[in-house]
């Protein structure tokens, strides 16, 4: 077990006209080596929700754990937490800010206090796994594409070896390629290192290709907790509050109301492909 919300609220301004209810009730455990989907609408709590996980806003009400340990205890060390729980914010900008792109990724493990061999090790670790080639390392990172920006501000985390790595719409702006390319090499990490993946988007095809949980934000509570199929069966409920399964999700259901005998409890155009070729056969 590496994450557990117990009854956590929190309220914006609170006492204040502005006061504002961002999280209610939130009971939630997060294991190790899940890959999470957490989607919701414009509001809905996402962004507040995940700045609890690593610590950068504490609960207004409720107890937050991580392996097991109160991070709101007085002695807890918030700086070890925010080394194990890597938060990739949506704007790679707000989170470059050295010269070179070697020097950017190399602060966080130089921070921690690592020698100079092990920090560079791992600088190159990182950078490697996101696909940024040594012809960028003396590259200031202001001057890279979006999707470079994105892949130097993932490697800066990476450096630091998490346990946990939250990503805020890390495709945000991205052509289809580019946004591909950013996941499909986030998911190869975390099949081959079992690390926690947190992946906040509005895409709901990202969703149905790499995740295996959804966690689903509405109005501050947590609405929805299931596997990912699960979660897109329930498609009509999502509409409800203002979302969408993917659009396979809709053809098969369609295809089922025309009469036809198809499982509609699929996710991805491969597996639709499948189904209605099984189907056909028959």
């Amino acid at each position: 077990m590496q994450i557990v919300f117990d009854h956590v609220d929190y309220v914006y301004s609170a006492g204040t006209n502005f006061e504002k209810h961002a999280l209610r009730d939130i009971n939630l455990k997060i294991e190790k080596g899940e890959f999470i989907g957490l989607i919701g609408h414009t509001g809905s709590g996402k962004s507040t929700l995940i700045q609890h996980m690593n610590g950068l806003i504490k609960a207004t009400n409720g107890k937050i754990y991580y392996n097991g340990e109160d991070i709101y205890d007085k002695n807890y060390n918030m700086r070890m937490l925010r080394s194990k729980v890597g938060l990739v914010f949506q704007y790679p900008e707000h989170q470059l800010f050295e010269t070179t792109v070697y020097k950017d990724v190399n602060f966080g493990p130089k921070n921690l206090g690592l020698d100079k061999l092990e920090a560079d090790l791992r600088t190159y670790e990182a950078l490697k796994m996101v696909g940024i080639g040594e012809e960028l390392l003396d590259a200031s990172p202001f001057e890279l594409s979006g999707g470079q920006k994105r892949r130097v501000a993932i490697a800066g985390i990476l450096a630091m070896k998490p346990e946990v790595l939250v990503l805020d719409e890390p495709t945000a702006g991205l052509d289809p390629r580019g946004r591909d390319d950013i996941l499909d090499q986030i998911a190869r990490l975390h099949r081959e290192s079992n690390i926690t993946i947190i992946l906040v988007t509005h895409s709901m095809e990202d969703v149905a290709k790499y995740v295996d949980r959804i966690l689903v934000m509405n109005n501050g509570s947590l609405a929805m907790d299931q596997k990912t199929r699960n979660v897109f069966a329930r498609y009509k409920e999502l509409e409800e509050i203002h979302l969408a399964a993917p659009q396979v999700t809709y053809v098969m259901n369609a295809l089922k109301e025309k009469g036809f005998s198809f499982n509609t409890d699929v996710t991805t155009v491969a597996e639709a492909k499948n189904e209605i070729l099984k189907g056909l056969k028959k």
